[in-house]
């Protein structure tokens, strides 16, 4: 079975991020730990942002295809707020780096990302015009994302009952936007 490479690398560098944050991590220790070469690496990833850009997204994906199956908005939500709470280790080791702030941005685009196909998939309709729609996901996005990254940074948090304040703030379908 052919080995995946950037998974590989992306789970190496998570190690290595956990242990000692990504400002003290270079291309270099990146390879001698994963065993490969540099050409390899770069065939894989341009720099190390890049390789935390792609693992952002497959825990994206993960969290999309978790949440498609929960039976309820409050448990989608659940799951992607219990995905942040067993990765707050490396999320405090990223924010706490000089890159905190492209940080910040991939994790929001992540949420908005995630956010987005949960209402692609949803059978139920949002009680949002679809010229607010792009407003809206930003919103809620920074929003989540700002709690998100609250949590990982304070005191674990009860995932169901987060998700339960969440998904109570979020707009109830009403008449005027019903159609």
């Amino acid at each position: 079975m052919p080995v995946d490479m950037k998974n590989v690398i992306a789970s190496t560098f998570a190690t290595m991020a956990k242990q000692k944050g990504i400002d003290k991590i270079t291309v270099k220790a990146l390879i001698d730990a994963c065993g490969i070469s540099r050409q390899t690496f770069y065939y894989h990833f341009q720099d190390i942002m890049e390789v935390v850009e792609w693992s952002l997204e497959q825990v994206t994906q993960d969290a999309v295809e978790r949440s498609l199956q929960a039976e309820s908005p409050e448990k989608a939500i659940g799951t992607l707020i219990s995905l942040a709470m067993e990765n707050r280790t490396l999320i405090r080791r990223l924010l706490d780096s000089q890159r905190r702030e492209q940080i910040e941005k991939l994790f929001v685009q992540a949420t908005r990302t995630y956010l987005q196909a949960l209402i692609r998939n949803s059978t139920r309709k949002l009680p949002v015009r679809y010229e607010d729609m792009e407003v809206a996901l930003d919103f809620w996005a920074f929003g989540i994302s700002g709690l998100l990254l609250k949590c990982c940074v304070d005191e674990p948090v009860d995932a169901d009952k987060l998700a339960a304040q969440i998904c109570r703030m979020l707009p109830e379908k009403s008449e005027e936007n019903a159609e």
